[in-house]
């Protein structure tokens, strides 16, 4: 994209000693007769944006953004604690009517899209975003940028957790094999992420090979507490007792493996401008010969709003954070926000981390993100159980009956058919 494509969206019009008829863009293709007062140039109207995550990260997102264009930006934050999301999908909703572009987690595309939050991407605007800045890497494109075989939202991250290891080891096939490497070769020095906030996610991804996949399809009953699951859950406690740090996160155990303080672990870099890490890296478990993905239901995607007033000046935000002039700089410095492109060539502190990441993400099938109606509750319902257990709280089989009985219950909150489109609709199929 040229500079000069930045630009044209500026209205500058003469005014005289009366006032002149003009006409303006006030939302989505729309226009209206106003009367323009007589004034040596109209102000330029901030293409507002919505950012839901960490407040630090705004102000990356605004110089680069006013290094590659002169429209002006105003950007609201509304704070995303992993630990404690309740209540995020209304707040996104209310939020984001007084937003043009919206930055939220993967997890809540199905609320805004079945809320009208957000419009619809035709298949011209992601055919001409992915010409101008290179098409998306397939667990991307299938995982992130379809919802009930539509374009609401184009993913800005998908970080997926790596084994990390200080020195050359033999991948482990199994969370069997992955069990007996942190207690005999690592001797305890390790540790996955379990942070408030990240063991169910943790979870979800040692289950990944599991065939059926959280709810029976037909009618929604969760399945999270069947014998795959208890399985996955009773091992990850095993493990869990083993390790010399417990409750980290993706980010701290990847600072520590690199430190030398930690032999070997799972993680990944929160930040890809953080400090270098010299290790060797791996899929986890199962992934190899797997053929499905699990994404972080956190990751970032950007929308435009149903209530956008500068539909052009959206459009050409959204395509430059994907990937236009200055934005990978921008991206490397907000949590959970990567390169997803092809044809991206990697340098800097994460290289190692992004070519691994791309090798990754060609997988073309997903292990759908639960985008239900309050999905939130549904992951920190998982969360919270999955801590308990690794607690010594409660045995894994009460955990997940636990998870499984609350997520009947809010199913049926919601409305178990309003539900079960959703679930389908989370798997790429038409509601």
């Amino acid at each position: 994209m040229t500079s000069a494509d930045f630009y044209t969206d500026r209205r500058r019009f003469l005014v005289g000693a009366a006032a002149v008829a003009a006409s303006i863009d006030v939302g989505c293709g729309k226009t209206e007769q106003v009367v323009a007062p007589a004034a040596p140039r109209r102000k330029n109207v901030p293409l507002r944006v919505l950012l839901v995550g960490e407040a630090e990260d705004k102000d990356a997102l605004s110089r680069g953004w006013q290094a590659v264009s002169e429209q002006a930006i105003a950007i609201e934050v509304l704070p995303l604690v992993r630990a404690d999301s309740s209540g995020l999908g209304e707040a996104l909703l209310e939020r984001s009517k007084h937003a043009d572009v919206v930055i939220y987690p993967l997890v809540l595309v199905g609320e805004a899209s079945r809320s009208d939050a957000v419009v619809e991407m035709t298949a011209g605007e992601v055919k001409r975003i992915d010409m101008e800045v290179g098409g998306l890497l397939p667990t991307a494109r299938n995982g992130a940028a379809r919802y009930g075989g539509s374009t609401y939202a184009l993913p800005l991250g998908c970080s997926l957790p790596a084994l990390i290891s200080q020195m050359k080891i033999e991948p482990p096939k199994s969370w069997q094999d992955y069990d007996q490497l942190v207690e005999n070769q690592w001797e305890g020095l390790a540790s996955e992420p379990t942070a408030p906030g990240w063991a169910g996610t943790m979870f979800l991804w040692r289950c990944s090979g599991v065939k059926n996949w959280l709810f029976e399809r037909k009618d929604l009953t969760p399945l999270i507490n069947t014998k795959p699951y208890v399985a996955s859950l009773e091992l990850m406690m095993r493990t869990n007792s083993r390790y010399t740090e417990k409750g980290l996160t993706p980010g701290q155990i990847w600072g520590l493996v690199g430190d030398g303080k930690l032999r070997g672990g799972i993680g990944f870099p929160a930040r890809r401008a953080g400090v270098a890490v010299d290790t060797q890296l791996y899929a986890i478990p199962g992934v190899a010969n797997l053929s499905k993905v699990v994404l972080d239901p956190f990751s970032p995607v950007v929308s435009i709003s149903a209530t956008c007033r500068q539909t052009s000046a959206s459009r050409r935000f959204v395509e430059w954070l994907c990937g236009g002039e200055g934005s990978r700089g921008v991206r490397s410095q907000v949590v959970g926000m990567s390169d997803l492109r092809a044809g991206t060539s990697f340098s800097g502190n994460s290289a190692a981390y992004d070519e691994w990441l791309v090798t990754q993400l060609q997988v073309p099938l997903i292990a759908a993100c639960p985008q239900l109606d309050d999905a939130m509750d549904y992951l920190m319902v998982l969360d919270q159980q999955v801590r308990r257990a690794l607690s010594g709280k409660v045995a894994s089989q009460e955990a997940l009956d636990l998870v499984a009985q609350k997520w009947a219950d809010l199913t049926s909150a919601s409305g178990v058919e309003k539900q079960i489109r959703a679930w389908r609709m989370s798997q790429g199929m038409r509601a």
